[in-house]
């Protein structure tokens, strides 16, 4: 892609930068490295796919096809996503000190939409916490600390969420049996910190 990229547009990047260096531009890595590191899996792309990229490049980038459209970004949008990247990379190696002190304590927040996670709030976090639960009804609850128990239980507490699982009378019933079963079930000591 990355050659692609560097055949049609390179007018425009030599354009925006006089100095631009191919050697640069390109990451030259050797096939044995590329074993090495990811396997042999890569799958070379076939004629079909020769066949589509061709069209794709060719049709006028109008209608559906707008989002097929390349442009270079500004400097200033080049800008914005090497600092996003450089506070990314800040605040995970703050985080890995964290965890590595014993301090790590993370909150609960969805990380697809950015908002603390609440019954009803996000499909996929309802759905992750029916398969937890699940998963842990499995082993009969064994060695669920009493903050799993305790979160477990805060999120199905209110009867009025409008959970997705509610929707789904089998998956709902299963659920409601295993939170009494959880309810039932003491913290074993093994599951104290």
């Amino acid at each position: 892609m990355t050659r692609v990229a560097l055949l049609s547009r390179k007018d425009e990047l030599v354009k925006e930068d006089p100095n631009f260096d191919r050697k640069k531009f390109l990451y030259y890595l050797s096939r044995t490295d590329y074993q090495k590191q990811w396997g042999k899996g890569y799958r070379r792309p076939g004629a079909g796919t020769r066949v589509l990229a061709w069209f794709l490049k060719i049709m006028p980038k109008i209608g559906p096809f707008r989002a097929l459209q390349f442009k270079i970004p500004t400097s200033q949008t080049e800008d914005m996503y090497i600092k996003s990247v450089d506070l990314t990379v800040e605040d995970f190696q703050t985080l890995l000190r964290r965890a590595d002190g014993g301090a790590l304590r993370l909150e609960n927040r969805d990380c697809d939409t950015g908002k603390q996670t609440s019954p009803g709030e996000y499909r996929l976090s309802d759905q992750t916490y029916a398969r937890l639960l699940d998963k842990l009804a499995e082993h009969d609850f064994v060695q669920v600390s009493p903050e799993l128990r305790a979160n477990l239980l805060s999120y199905y507490a209110d009867p009025q969420s409008r959970l997705s699982s509610r929707q789904d009378r089998k998956e709902w019933a299963k659920i409601e049996k295993e939170l009494d079963r959880l309810r039932a079930n003491p913290v074993s000591a093994a599951a104290l910190p």
